[in-house]
């Protein structure tokens, strides 16, 4: 049982250090993003600003503001893209190789232990067979060399009282 607990023991730490990794990428990413939304909130407000005066001149009001939505609209994909695109960390794959492998013995164990318990329910099952046969028919019970046995000693004992 000792495997079992070791192999309890390292799922439970590798799950842990598991979590632990994802909510330090998770934490990662939000912080980026907060970061990158706060500083393109101000960029994109004085861009807007400075497009918009800039193009409305030639394009008109509307034209110069439709293009620069159109902008925010590309960098806000840009953005999303750059966040999509961070990936969890190499040491979580082999803490997570390292888990499956516990759960593999694990159950491998589970399934030696349920086998050995199968054998035992039969083996009592067969006791409990022989003894409820012996029960009903105790003469049947009794084998060829058992008879042999006693009437030689039946034999025996005769003899000894004839003297």
């Amino acid at each position: 049982m000792s495997t079992i607990k070791r192999n309890l023991e390292l799922l439970w730490r590798t799950e842990r250090i598991i979590a632990e990794a994802r909510l330090k990428l998770t934490s990662r990413k939000l912080a980026l993003a907060v970061t990158a939304g706060i500083a393109g909130l101000f960029a994109l407000g004085m861009f807007n600003l400075a497009a918009l005066f800039a193009l409305e001149p030639t394009m008109g009001n509307a034209g110069a503001a439709a293009l620069v939505g159109l902008i925010d609209v590309v960098a806000a994909g840009l953005f999303i893209a750059i966040a999509q695109g961070l990936r969890p960390a190499e040491e979580e794959a082999m803490v997570r190789e390292v888990r499956d492998l516990a759960i593999g013995e694990i159950g491998g164990e589970i399934e030696e232990v349920q086998a050995a318990f199968t054998d035992l329910r039969a083996d009592i099952e067969g006791m409990r067979k022989s003894i409820g046969g012996f029960i009903k028919n105790p003469v049947d019970a009794i084998s060829p060399a058992m008879i042999v046995s006693g009437l030689s000693a039946v034999s025996k004992l005769v003899k000894s009282g004839k003297k």
